[in-house]
């Protein structure tokens, strides 16, 4: 059953035109106050170049006024202002609950205050301007406002800018993009009304000391600015009561009506009356849940599904139905924010959730979650295994502390992050901040330091050591999910997952089989923009995928090419056949696991190898049979007993063909 179908025919067609209306009415309510919070915008940074002169704050108001005085302005400008209010109290009616995070209530709380200042200030400059020829430039206007009502307009400046941005990034808060955004967005967030307010205190102690004859106020005027900011405040504030009113009467209507019976999973059936959505529910009986966007379907974070009852629910709206394509929903699921069930609905909360102590609460996802373009590093010892067994206890964790303390070193110092240390290896993540280009240069030359940082440790522990250590690195560079993990025991941590890091950890099982330390996959390579010595391309099988991977292998630490290298001939490559040992081919047959739990591919065919690397090879060749020496000396055969070997002797050709059978 798709998802045009999940409604039956009957009574929900209220609920259908409920959802149309939401959904369009949020988009208008966005628009409309997008228009406003450019307008303060442009009004505020006009203020921040009082800082510079009132001459030049007035040269920019010119400008400003061009824009939002003109015909299209004008009517944007008013259009949003009465828009605006009305559709968010209208999002206000439409609340079956007033349980609602401390956030949805200070955006509510701060939009019913502007209204007492904004009035004011409005007659005051632009109403009293048409009708009475009222001086509007910036010398006049700040020499009735500073220093008696300075106090006013700065509350009045905090509480449209608070609202407008609280607003704003509770709306961005769910798109990827946003990530890497909004620390700038924050700043300027910042920045704007600070500057604002002192260029407004500068200009305002300015214009007072300019000698200007006083304005003298007729009383038609004073009465007309009165009864205008009685009228406008008297029709906003009714307004609100009259949606009050009707909040209440509704309220007292559907308490006395039919109730229904809601199954929510793992949480109890409760009865109640018909028009809340499923989310609100939540609120109303503190189930714990998420809603990272605050039930404006921009999110899909409330979605559940309905496991009876999905026949009398309206059809998605269109907001709703576009999110659901997006995410690939299957048949039965519902944004619980756009359902208002009006018949007996079972459902089940589909993003895991847990409770914190005895309290229940609305669980807001991590707001650094998202899908970016990252750069992982995936790094393993090789034949740990086997020196392990040849090594006591206590100096092989001092191995791998002194180890891990270098990795972290090398990792750090090119700007990346290691998200999780497992027995021998590694994986760090690089492009949390700044450009990709940047990390995929960061993740190479953080890979060269490890690679030098391991030859360190060999010239340091070489003695102690049955064989020395070497390393394999695999880097791609890919869209990743990012975010955060938190358990009671384990306590919060931040985790990187995706096809991204299952394709690095291939890559670093490669570096065994091609005779590489380091292993960077062509996306990688071509995000970097350099060129690097001594690369060998390689055609590496990645699980899952029809088509290898294209990846360049170095037989020792990464370096950037020179331009003198680049101008000369290449390096002189000899073509050989790949012959791997018996047991690489084994392994490479098997594309299965390698290591520790980490998938492995097969990679056939030919593999070109820089004349200058074969000193490196065989060293990996010399190690790898050193390692099967250990092993084969740390497990020794066991003889069978002299009673065994007697009785096996004594076994008749009969006996042996008994036994067979």
């Amino acid at each position: 059953m798709s998802l045009s179908q999940t409604a039956g025919s009957g009574r929900p067609a209220q609920g259908v035109g409920m959802e149309q209306m939401s959904s369009w009415s949020r988009d208008i309510r966005f628009v409309s106050g997008m228009v406003l919070l450019l307008f303060a915008a442009t009004h505020f940074v006009n203020h921040a170049i009082g800082i510079a002169g009132l001459r030049l704050m007035e040269d920019v108001q010119s400008w400003r006024y061009w824009v939002w005085r003109s015909w299209p302005g004008s009517v944007l400008l008013y259009g949003a202002f009465i828009v605006h209010p009305l559709f968010a109290m209208l999002r206000v009616a439409q609340r079956r609950t007033f349980k609602m995070p401390l956030r949805e209530m200070l955006q509510i709380a701060l939009g019913l205050a502007i209204p007492l200042f904004l009035v004011d200030h409005i007659v005051g400059t632009r109403v009293m301007g048409t009708f009475f020829d009222l001086d509007e430039s910036y010398p006049a206007v700040l020499r009735r406002l500073w220093p008696g009502l300075a106090t006013n307009q700065t509350i009045l400046l905090l509480l449209v800018w608070a609202h407008g941005i609280i607003g704003l990034h509770f709306t961005l808060r769910s798109r990827d993009s946003y990530a890497r955004w909004r620390d700038p967005f924050m700043l300027a967030a910042i920045l704007i009304p600070i500057l604002s307010l002192i260029g407004f205190a500068v200009a305002g102690r300015e214009a007072a000391l300019l000698t200007r004859s006083p304005e003298h106020y007729s009383d038609a005027a004073i009465t007309m600015f009165n009864q205008n900011v009685t009228w406008a405040k008297t029709a906003f504030y009714g307004l609100v009561g009259g949606f009050v009113a009707f909040v209440g009467i509704r309220e007292i209507r559907v308490r006395t009506s039919r109730h229904i019976t809601v199954r929510f999973v793992g949480h109890g059936v409760r009865k109640l009356t018909p028009g809340l959505t499923v989310l609100e529910m939540f609120r109303r009986f503190g189930i714990p849940h998420a809603a990272l966007c605050g039930g404006r379907a921009r999110c899909a974070t409330c979605r559940v599904l309905v496991l009876d009852g999905a026949d009398g629910l309206p059809p998605p709206g269109p907001n709703e139905a576009k999110l659901l394509k997006r995410i690939s929903a299957p048949d039965r699921v519902r944004l619980a924010c756009q359902i208002r069930p009006r018949d007996d609905v079972q459902v089940q909360i589909l993003l895991a959730s847990r409770l914190t102590g005895t309290t229940a609460r609305e669980i807001e996802p991590d707001q650094s979650s998202g899908k970016r373009g990252l750069t992982i590093i995936v790094a393993d010892l090789r034949a740990f295994s086997a020196m392990a067994e040849r090594q006591l206890p206590q100096e092989l964790m001092g191995l791998l502390n002194r180890f891990f303390d270098e990795m972290a070193q090398a990792i750090a110092a090119h700007g990346g992050r290691i998200d999780a240390f497992y027995g021998d290896g590694f994986m760090a993540v690089f492009g949390l901040e700044g450009s990709p280009a940047k990390a995929a240069q960061a993740s190479i030359s953080a890979s060269g330091d490890i690679v030098r940082a391991v030859e360190a440790l060999n010239r340091e522990f070489g003695a102690a050591l049955p064989l020395p250590l070497r390393i394999g690195i695999g880097i791609h560079t890919g869209q990743a999910i990012i975010g955060s993990v938190e358990n009671e025991s384990l306590g919060r941590r931040d985790i990187t997952v995706g096809e991204t890091v299952m394709v690095a950890s291939q890559l670093e099982s490669a570096t065994r089989r091609v005779l590489a330390d380091v292993v960077v996959s062509e996306d990688t390579i071509k995000a970097t923009g350099r060129g690097y010595r001594g690369t060998t391309t390689l055609k590496v099988s990645i699980k899952g995928r029809d088509k290898a991977l294209t990846a360049y292998g170095f037989a020792s630490a990464p370096e950037t090419a020179k331009e003198d290298d680049e101008a000369a001939a290449p390096t002189l490559l000899t073509k050989t056949k790949a012959a791997p040992s018996p047991d690489q081919a084994q392994t490479a047959d098997a594309a299965g696991t390698t290591g520790n739990g980490k998938a492995g591919a097969a990679d056939e065919g030919e593999v070109v190898i820089p004349e200058k690397a074969a000193e490196a090879v065989a060293e990996d060749a010399r190690i790898d049979e050193a390692a099967e020496k250990v092993g084969r000396e740390a497990k020794p055969t066991r003889e069978p007993k002299p009673a065994a070997r007697k009785a096996a002797k004594a076994k008749t050709p009969e006996t042996k063909r008994s036994d067979e059978a």
